[in-house]
């Protein structure tokens, strides 16, 4: 279940806005009253990543509210983007679980284009400030999870926002996803997240906020964790590939076997992302063979 934090200060802000949907937004809506506060009390609203169960309550909120918002600047295509990029979106994830040797009729999930706005937008970006709760907080850009995540780093106390970023229930997967608009290339996600792991365990963060879970503190300790994970996912890979090439889908099934349906998607992404990691390490090379993609050992 997705956390939304209400940091009150000498002022009173929003981080994170919980599932799209009236039942999502009437439930933050009745546990803020339970405090005693509503919409109106606050000042802004920060969406830490652009995931739905993060970002899918601000329209509505708006609407209640009128609050302004502040999001990555990387997040702009796909606000004001419409239809188009919806569509965009839907025929990259189509092509890539076909390249997987999936099947996207039994293997995407069916998404319908529902319309909505975001007013009062406010871009951010690496190194920039913004105030939670009246007090100045630091934007890091800490790609991955998703390509909009941020950290949102209170310099002088360390306490840390950190969304999805780092999670320490859970390991946090790294999702595949479509290139910019006018690129061809995707994002390297999993390569990108260890990126931000290296770089966020070399800051001086104290309690840490996730998007999932309870508050920690400890983050180099679980970054180092998380790291040792992928290269043992790595080398699992490895030993499936001894015997034969394999497409992303044939790894999956053998490492996630119970796994259906859309829901495969999942791990298609993950096992992409520790194949994408090989091929750079130059374990792996990959062949396209009738539109599928297969790997092969160095």
């Amino acid at each position: 279940m997705v956390v939304v934090y209400a940091v009150l200060g000498e002022t009173a802000t929003l981080i994170d806005t919980g599932n799209p949907g009236e039942k999502s937004f009437y439930q933050l809506k009745s546990l803020l009253k339970e405090h005693k506060l509503a919409f109106t009390d606050f000042d802004h609203m920060i969406v830490t990543h652009m995931h739905t169960d993060h970002s899918g309550g601000v329209s509505l909120i708006q609407e209640e509210a009128g609050l302004p918002v502040y999001v990555h600047e990387l997040a702009e295509p796909v606000i004001t983007g419409g239809e188009t990029e919806f569509n965009r979106m839907n025929v990259f994830f189509n092509d890539f679980i076909r390249q997987c040797g999936a099947n996207p009729c039994v293997h995407q999930h069916t998404r319908k284009y529902k319309e909505e706005i975001w007013r009062d937008v406010h871009y951010i970006s690496e190194g920039e400030e913004v105030y939670i709760g009246g007090k100045p907080y630091k934007v890091l850009h800490v790609p991955g999870h998703s390509q909009t995540d941020i950290l949102l780093l209170n310099e002088q106390k360390g306490i840390t926002f950190v969304g999805d970023h780092i999670i320490p229930e859970l390991a946090v997967n790294a999702f595949i996803e479509p290139p910019p608009p006018g690129k061809k290339e995707r994002p390297a996600p999993l390569i990108q997240y260890r990126e931000s792991l290296r770089r966020s365990r070399d800051l001086q963060l104290g309690k840490c906020y996730s998007g999932h879970g309870k508050p920690f503190t400890g983050h180099i300790e679980l970054i180092g964790k998380r790291l040792d994970q992928h290269d043992a996912r790595c080398q699992q890979i490895h030993r499936l590939l001894k015997d034969r090439d394999k497409n992303v889908y044939e790894i999956c099934q053998e490492v996630y076997p119970h796994l259906k349906g859309s829901i495969v998607f999942l791990g298609l992404s993950q096992i992409q992302g520790h194949l994408d990691l090989m091929e750079s390490r130059n374990e792996v090379m990959k062949e396209k063979r009738n539109s599928i993609f297969y790997y092969r050992l160095l």
